[in-house]
C-alpha cells in the first residue's frame, strides 16, 4: 500500500509495549530498546505504580500488576514516553530482566500528541 493511501493518524502512530517485572516497570519501543519507567508496588493485594522522572506519576489502588499497566496505558502520552526513550539507558543489552512470561500489554500512542492512547492488546 503506498504511503499517501494510509491516513495521518496511522502513519503517526508508535507502538510501545510495557511491562511489570521485578518491582518496576518497564518499555520497550520497535528498535527494541527497553528503559525502566518507575516502580511497580504491591502492598495488601492492591497494586500501583510510581514514574521516576520530573512530572512523578503515581496511581495505586489496582487489583492486579495488569490492571496498573492498563491504568499507566490511558494515562501515558507520546511525548512523555519519548523522551524518556531519550533520556534513559537502553536495558537490552543483556541487563534486562526476563520479560517472557510477565504481565505486558501494547500501546499505540499519537506521534503528533493527538487524541487518547490506544490500547492494542495484550493483557
Amino acid at each position: 500500500m503506498p504511503a499517501s493511501s494510509i491516513s495521518p493518524a496511522a502513519r503517526a502512530a508508535q507502538t510501545f509495549t510495557l511491562y511489570a517485572a521485578n518491582g518496576r516497570v518497564y518499555a520497550s519501543n520497535v528498535r527494541d530498546k527497553l528503559i525502566d519507567l518507575g516502580e511497580l508496588k504491591e502492598a495488601q493485594g492492591q497494586y500501583g505504580y510510581a514514574l521516576d522522572g520530573g512530572d512523578h506519576v503515581e496511581r495505586s489502588g489496582f487489583p492486579s500488576a495488569e490492571d496498573a499497566l492498563a491504568d499507566l496505558a490511558n494515562t501515558v502520552t507520546f511525548l512523555y514516553l519519548d523522551g524518556q526513550f531519550t533520556a534513559l539507558e537502553d536495558l537490552s543489552d543483556g541487563r534486562s530482566p526476563d520479560l517472557a512470561d510477565v504481565p505486558q500489554i501494547q500501546i499505540n500512542l499519537d506521534a503528533l500528541g493527538h487524541g487518547e492512547p490506544a490500547i492494542a492488546a495484550d493483557v
